[in-house]
């Protein structure tokens, strides 16, 4: 185990105490990013949460793996699966390790309950950077939360997303892949500005904002990534579900296009579906999914 089980939870009042819920969700959620220093006592649980910063005892821990991410002026950006004794090859010749997906349900299952998200949707990670060592500028899927464990780690990070609420990754330099080309997704130089996290520094970086690291000295960082789920997906998901139970949505579809003949079109039955599609939605997602009414008194 990474963690005492009676570690009490850090969800993200905890972890933006010093800003606040009302003004992150207001001001920065999914729309820019935010650097602050964490109270000392919430980053001294977090330290102890995550417990000693060694490799072999991390390469096990990694539900997903340990990953070895190389990027320098000889070798593009390439990652490499390592075990423990490759993992300290890898970082001895400069390559950053990833330790993906840790288990730290007292940081993870805390963030997924304050945002309303599933839980299996946030992972703990940790990256070790050597010194002179970074990733390339990259934007990502993912809404992610990152905490300088040790030493200090610069941030090239851009304003703003580049692609706002981006549904998949990209690293600068390479050609978009679909389905960032049908959005029409531009690509964009790499951020000049940059800042510098110190031990105890948490930063958000929402989705799709374009971002790049580099470390001066070796680097142990903490990620909380929220892997997004879109509504679209989720109410997609809910409606095929109560869709499929009726016999009228069903049917085997015929009747559709100028082509077809009148009587099939007779048999086209989407008028109705769209009514009660409406009911649908106002009756069971509204209900399952929105958020609960305040009943206010005067």
């Amino acid at each position: 185990m990474v963690e005492d089980v009676n570690t009490r939870p850090l969800g993200l009042s905890q972890l933006l105490a010093p800003l606040g819920l009302k003004r992150f969700f207001a001001e920065h959620w999914q729309q820019r990013p935010l650097r602050l220093a964490l109270p000392p006592d919430i980053f001294q649980n977090i330290l102890a949460a995550v417990g000693p910063l060694e490799i072999p005892r991390m390469v096990p821990l990694a539900a997903r793996g340990c990953q070895a991410w190389l990027n320098n002026r000889y070798v593009a950006h390439s990652v490499f699966t390592v075990d423990a004794a490759e993992a300290q090859e890898f970082y001895d010749a400069g390559a950053t390790l990833y330790f993906l997906d840790v288990p730290l349900p007292s940081l993870t299952n805390a963030v997924a309950d304050s945002l309303g998200a599933p839980r299996d949707r946030v992972l703990a990670s940790l990256f070790l950077t050597p010194p002179n060592a970074g990733a390339a500028p990259h934007f990502d899927k993912n809404e992610n939360f990152t905490v300088q464990l040790t030493g200090r780690k610069r941030w090239h990070v851009g304003d703003a997303p580049a692609l706002k609420n981006a549904p998949e990754g990209h690293i600068c330099g390479r050609p978009l892949g679909a389905p960032l080309d049908e959005l029409r997704a531009q690509v964009v130089d790499p951020p000049r500005s940059w800042i510098e996290l110190a031990a105890g520094s948490l930063l958000y970086v929402p989705r799709g904002v374009v971002h790049g690291t580099e470390a001066g000295e070796a680097s142990w960082s903490l990620n909380l990534s929220y892997t997004r789920l879109m509504w679209v997906e989720l109410i997609c998901e809910e409606l095929k579900y109560e869709l499929a139970k009726l016999p009228e949505w069903r049917e085997s579809v015929a009747g559709v296009g100028t082509g077809s003949d009148k009587e099939a079109q007779r048999m086209n039955p989407v008028p109705g579906l769209i009514a009660q599609l409406q009911k649908i939605l106002e009756q069971d997602i509204a209900v399952k999914f929105a958020p609960p009414r305040s009943d206010k008194t005067t």
